[in-house]
């Protein structure tokens, strides 16, 4: 559009000297259009040949450590580039080493490579990309930014806190007590022997015994309890207040994600659900490349992506396995605020999914009325409940009195370091 006018306005000039016969105003105005053509057709032919590759190496870390970035750019045209910039985005708050932009002049047939390294402070998921490219003409008349159609994604893993001595199958989780909540037997784990009772299934004869005192017995098995738990993360963006509501979101991320790998260690299963979004499924994963003249566009088309409508609760099935709290790590690195489901809803939503020999291990910003009865109703269903209350002084009497009423213990976590204090063995 900005061009039109000017070729409108040297139209409009052109027809003057005409009308006025000024062949010199003529010839100026001839000599303009055919620089700005040639401007405009030469910087078009520069960006348009250019081949842009982008590797990092490695997708998934912890904080703190470094991720190394390598772009190779290529001129794949017959004719050279006179001046080229180049610019590879990254968040602006992580530090960095080594070079991610250039100024440079491409020959045909050459390639220019960039490297550098970025370390990274925070938890989350986040791009690197796309590359930024400007030219112009050699008479300054015009430039022109284009950017590449690569982005990766790097995930920041929560950070973890060493529990001591949690034990989710007692009523009150913390210290060494015995096994509480006796659900089934576990043939596995023979107790005693006693002589056969009248109503002892067959099953149960111990042939050996037996045979040996020529009476029948029976073995007698110890009772397994719950084991393990599904953590029920609260990420509902307005039950967090704007008062340090970072801060707090991102502790109850480090306490789910904490528990998992202690459970985890235990040899217990784990699981997780949140009304969280994935950030994954916001992020624009390929775009078009975006052409303009204009430096401030390809900024705000760069910082665009994709809006996710998705309501459906994000979940890692319950289950014993040594990679089990990697994967929950993983999709906490990646969960961002969620819009839809608050807490109690979540759980109604999943109430027929969630395993019953699994402990329900909610961590929820507070604790209301509503919240507090759908607990209550998982501890009549048979559920064993746990709640953490995630940095609420204000808040956390009445949420420890309102759970109380359905004999629900509640843990009051302010700071990171509180978690160690929750449990003798340290997870390594």
């Amino acid at each position: 559009m900005k061009h039109i006018k000017w070729f409108l306005w040297a139209g409009v000039a052109l027809l003057l000297a005409f009308l006025t016969q000024s062949p010199y105003a003529a010839f100026a105005i001839y000599t303009f259009l055919l620089l700005t053509l040639l401007a405009h057709f030469s910087s078009l032919a520069w960006l348009s040949g250019l081949d842009c590759r982008r590797s990092v190496n490695v997708e998934t870390v912890q904080q703190g450590e470094e991720v190394e970035v390598e772009v190779v750019v290529e001129n794949k045209r017959g004719w050279p580039i006179p001046w080229i910039y180049f610019e590879d985005y990254y968040p602006a708050d992580f530090p960095r080493q080594g070079e991610n932009m250039r100024l440079a002049v491409l020959m045909p047939g050459r390639s220019i490579t960039m490297k550098y390294r970025i370390m990274c402070p925070r938890r989350g998921y986040h791009r690197i990309g796309p590359l930024l490219m400007e030219t112009g003409d050699l008479f300054g008349l015009q430039r022109r930014f284009r950017t590449g159609v690569q982005q990766h994604y790097i995930s920041v893993l929560p950070t973890i806190a060493y529990i001591e001595t949690f034990n989710v199958a007692t009523k009150r989780p913390q210290g060494p007590v015995r096994l509480s909540n006796r659900i089934y037997v576990d043939p596995t784990r023979i107790n005693s022997i006693r002589e056969y009772v009248p109503g002892d299934p067959l099953s149960s004869i111990h042939w050996k015994a037996t045979a040996r005192t020529g009476r029948l017995h029976v073995k007698t098995h110890e009772p397994s309890s719950v084991m393990g738990g599904t953590l029920l993360l609260d990420l509902h963006d307005e039950s967090y207040l704007p008062e340090e509501k970072e801060e707090r979101m991102e502790l109850a991320i480090t306490i789910t994600a904490s528990i998992a790998y202690l459970l985890q260690m235990s040899g217990e299963q784990v699981g997780m659900i949140t009304n969280g979004q994935d950030a994954a499924e916001a992020a624009a994963y390929e775009v078009d490349a975006q052409e303009t003249n204009a430096r401030d566009e390809v900024d705000a088309a760069v910082e665009g992506e994709a809006i996710s409508d998705r309501i459906n609760p994000l979940s890692v099935p319950t289950v014993r396995s040594p990679a089990q709290a990697q994967k929950i790590a993983e999709n906490l690195a990646r969960v961002i605020p969620g819009q839809g489901l608050d807490a109690a809803g979540l759980i109604l939503n999943e109430f027929r999914r969630l395993p019953r020999d699994a402990a329900l291990l909610p961590v929820l910003p507070f604790v209301d009325e509503r919240l507090a009865l759908t607990l209550g109703s998982m501890k009549l269903s048979g559920f064993n409940v746990t709640v953490f209350l995630v940095k609420n002084p204000t808040g956390y009497k009445e949420a420890a009195g309102l759970l109380a009423q359905h004999n629900i213990h509640c843990f009051h976590i302010e700071h990171e370091w509180q978690l160690h204090e929750i449990s003798p063995a340290k997870i390594c």
